[in-house]
């Protein structure tokens, strides 16, 4: 599979696996500063952000890693390619989300029962502008090249790469608290950012579950109505549809003039794909079955 890219055609493994490199090393700058800077001035808010930001460095190289496999054209192990391979990238993503969720939780109920005081200074407030500048590019950056390219992975990640930016304010608000001298708000922001963390992680791996379990990608009424108007076609008796967003497979059965001859109601099968993947461009794949009318 290939798409546009700098006005010639770019295999979507190797896009994917362009903007996974640029963001790596962006997610690792930032989340080595915050990690650094955090622990040096004892707040916790800013030590979790930035190991939230740190996963999303080994996301990176997970997708860098699977991405490799994930767009490889069909083999006879894999007859209907290996775009899963991905969505079991973002299921895993969505795995370590969780842990990551429940560790934070651990270590904002010792805060909140200990209250210990940060010392907020300009290099905490400097380290988060900046990295807030960069998460919300990145966001935008993975979010358009993943609708460009088709990348569920990429899509994730620039979920998980979102929910920074509001993590990121809500450091930012834990930074005004201690300076305000209320004790409990460092570990207050902890608990919030575990918790964003956590129904992120739920989103993620419902996204895959779909997938895994063959959930329609497409509405069916909508795929049976794009068939039913095509010329040639009588009635639509079967529409079934699964994979993902990027990589959607449809099967129809497609009730035709019996009295067409096999090359006729193949131009009818042709035309009915290429109706349905210039409505659904998400579709790779259509298998029509035709059926004669009942009075052929």
């Amino acid at each position: 599979m290939t798409t546009r890219y700098g006005g010639e055609r770019e295999p979507v493994g190797a896009g994917v696996r362009r903007v996974l490199w640029r963001t790596l090393f962006l997610n690792a700058g930032v989340s080595l500063a915050k990690i650094a800077v955090g622990t040096l001035s004892g707040s916790l808010a800013m030590v979790a952000d930035g190991y939230h930001s740190l996963l999303d460095g080994g996301n990176n190289l997970i997708g860098l890693v699977v991405t490799s496999w994930a767009y490889e054209p069909p083999d006879p192990s894999h007859p209907y390619g290996h775009r899963k391979f991905e969505t079991a990238a973002a299921v895993g993503l969505g795995l370590l989300l969780l842990g990551l969720s429940y560790r934070l939780v651990e270590d904002a109920l010792r805060r909140l029962v200990a209250p210990e005081p940060p010392t907020i200074g300009w290099l905490n407030w400097a380290v988060m502008a900046v990295t807030l500048a960069i998460n919300i590019w990145v966001a935008a950056y993975e979010a358009r090249e993943g609708r460009r390219l088709g990348s569920e992975y990429l899509m994730a990640d620039a979920a998980h790469t979102r929910s920074d930016v509001y993590v990121t304010l809500g450091v930012a608000g834990s930074f005004a608290g201690a300076r305000a001298g209320l004790v409990w708000a460092d570990g207050l922001a902890a608990a919030a950012i575990a918790g964003f963390i956590a129904i992120l992680a739920a989103r993620i791996l419902i996204g895959g579950f779909n997938v895994l379990t063959d959930r329609a990608p497409i509405p069916l009424a909508a795929i049976e109505g794009v068939v039913a108007g095509v010329s040639g076609v009588s009635a639509v008796r079967s529409v079934r549809a699964r994979g993902g967003p990027g990589s959607a497979y449809v099967d129809v059965v497609a009730v035709m003039d019996g009295e067409l001859t096999l090359r006729q109601a193949h131009a009818v099968a042709d035309r009915i794909e290429d109706a349905l993947v210039r409505a659904h461009p998400s579709i790779v794949d259509v298998v029509v079955h035709p059926e004669p009318t009942e009075d052929s």
